[in-house]
């Protein structure tokens, strides 16, 4: 089911705020998908489609089918049913030119109250970034402003000649009676022009990604800012490495090229980045992630050679005898286990490393990884009652005060927005979540969290410590949000459109909001999302 493709398709990736990978998640915590790698987002529509399929096979030789895998699979089969077609007909890779003109349309409003958390150091150095909305993470940095605020997001694509396709999503968001300074309502999301070459896909455009084993948040790359422009390659469907190495199992790989912001003393730095992900046991998965953040205005001292050596074999270091041309480098490494028997429990854990040591061990310490180690992981039980319609989840995360900091503006921001977890450097965060599957198509899930950050990020003495005036003190905050998720499903007497709706209440109490003692704030969010998928098949010929 995981062989190479020979020929080439129409390639559409699947918004990262899309249900459809709730409902491959939920299959996969569920035991029936056997070459879903989740770690790796966004996947095609088509490899979405795959797997379902997939889902399918195994469901129906089950001893005892599970009423909620059935549900999921329904909903999948309701927005999938273009590409599940090609699949089942043998017509994946012999599609003729087609436009989809209106994939999905998504209407939502935003009410939000608060200050927002700051990160900056001043100057030239640390990080500089800013929270978007308070209590809703990785939502493509929309712009919104506190009171009532309402998005509009619509998506489509086109494909010609069976292999180049073209999607996009278009938002307008913020509020309607008021404009917010500096800030532009309308943005482009996740737009590209993708060519298929057999079971390899290259695409070049407005790029998201969102990489790791992290439920409420991504140590590597996440959605809490806007895509990027880059150049990426990805295998659409999991393939095998050869010889004795296919005993590895299932693989998929990202890989992209891109170039981040001008707001900043390194302007428009170069980004590039690696994730492999593999699962040798049908239980067991693991991955590696790379990332180098390099170049950018005052920070090009290096060669041809040596700029190719950055962006195609990540090498970071100086290539000139006066050591200049700065980087900023991540390794990552992640491991999810999954356990049937134990009510289908999945651990999961990721480390990641940033930067090296050359300057706080001289002479060797550019040599040793890593100046900064931060830590994600968790469990989940997705059946914790024996009627498997309630879950629960537990996750942390421990952020190295250098985690995302790096000297002259190399750090990993894109528009002043953190582009890897939420909280950013020197911070904890632990999230327990308890969930209920309502007549199976309809959950809530109820959260608490707490966090803490710290103002000393980067320990190091030529990051600035202290920009908000002495004393500074330690942020705490805790707090709960009530999730509601119903699943597509279709809408009137003809079900021609499909329809799904998610709706969250959150409310946090923060102590020392942005370190400024007596600061003490109460932060809410209510948000509803209704999105609608029209039932007019492409326009093709």
């Amino acid at each position: 089911m995981v062989g190479d493709a020979r020929a080439s398709t129409y390639v559409v990736y699947v918004p990262l705020d899309s249900s459809i990978y709730d409902e491959l998640g939920t299959l996969n915590d569920l035991g029936y998908l056997r070459t879903y790698l989740p770690e790796i987002k966004p996947i095609s529509r088509v490899e979405a489609a795959r797997l379902t399929l997939e889902a399918e096979s195994y469901f129906e030789r089950a001893a005892r089918p599970d009423p909620l895998a059935r549900s999921q699979l329904a909903a999948l089969r309701l927005q999938l049913h273009e590409e599940i077609g090609w699949i089942e007909h043998n017509a994946e890779d012999d599609q003729p030119t087609m436009v989809q003109p209106t994939q999905r349309v998504e209407a939502g409003y935003v009410f939000s109250s608060g200050p927002r958390r700051q990160w900056q150091t001043g100057g030239n150095y640390g990080i500089e970034a800013q929270e978007a909305t308070p209590l809703l993470p990785d939502n493509d940095n929309l712009p919104t402003a506190q009171g009532s605020n309402e998005v509009l997001r619509v998506e489509g694509w086109g494909g010609l000649g069976g292999f180049v396709t073209a999607y996009g999503e278009g938002a307008v968001a913020g509020p309607f009676t008021r404009s917010i300074p500096g800030v532009s309502r309308v943005r482009p999301l996740g737009s590209a022009v993708v060519v298929s070459l057999g079971n390899v896909a290259l695409s070049f455009g407005q790029e998201e990604m969102a990489w790791g084993v992290g439920y409420f948040g991504q140590l590597s790359q996440s959605a809490n800012s806007q895509p990027f422009p880059a150049l990426r390659l990805q295998n659409i469907h999991p393939s095998y490495l050869p010889w004795f190495l296919r005993y590895l199992g299932p693989v998929r790989y990202q890989v992209f090229f891109g170039q981040l912001d001008g707001d900043r003393y390194f302007a428009h730095p170069w980004i590039d980045g690696e994730i492999l992900s593999l699962k040798p046991l049908p239980d067991f998965e693991f991955g590696l992630i790379h990332t180098l953040d390099f170049g950018g205005r005052y920070n090009t001292d290096y060669s041809t050679a040596g700029f190719f050596a950055r962006a195609i074999a990540g090498q970071g270091s100086a290539d000139n005898p006066n050591g200049g041309s700065n980087a900023n480098s991540r390794g990552d490494v992640y491991l999810r286990f999954h356990f049937p028997r134990f009510r289908d429990m999945v651990l999961y854990q990721e480390i990641l490393g940033e930067d090296n040591l050359a300057y706080e061990i001289p002479g060797i310490g550019a040599v040793l990884p890593f100046l900064a180690v931060s830590y994600q992981g968790g469990f989940y039980l997705p059946r914790l009652t024996a009627d498997g319609k309630t879950d629960l989840r537990f996750e942390y995360a421990i952020l190295e005060p250098n985690y995302s900091v790096h000297s002259t503006s190399l750090y990993w921001t894109y528009e002043n927005l953190l582009m890897g977890d939420w909280m950013g450097p020197d911070a904890s965060v632990v999230d327990i979540q308890l969930g209920r599957w309502i007549n199976l198509r309809r959950k809530l899930s109820l959260t608490a969290f707490y966090t803490e950050r710290a103002p000393q990020w980067g320990a190091n003495t030529w990051y600035p410590t202290q920009t908000y005036g002495s004393p500074l003190s330690k942020e705490h905050s805790g707090g709960a949000a009530l999730d509601f998720l119903q699943l597509p499903s279709r809408l009137g007497t003809s079900g021609a459109v499909i329809g799904e709706v998610r709706a969250r209440a959150a409310l946090e109490y923060v102590n020392s909001m942005n370190f400024a003692p007596g600061a003490d704030t109460l932060r809410a969010l209510v948000s509803l999302t209704v999105a609608f998928s029209p039932g007019w098949e492409p326009w093709s010929w």
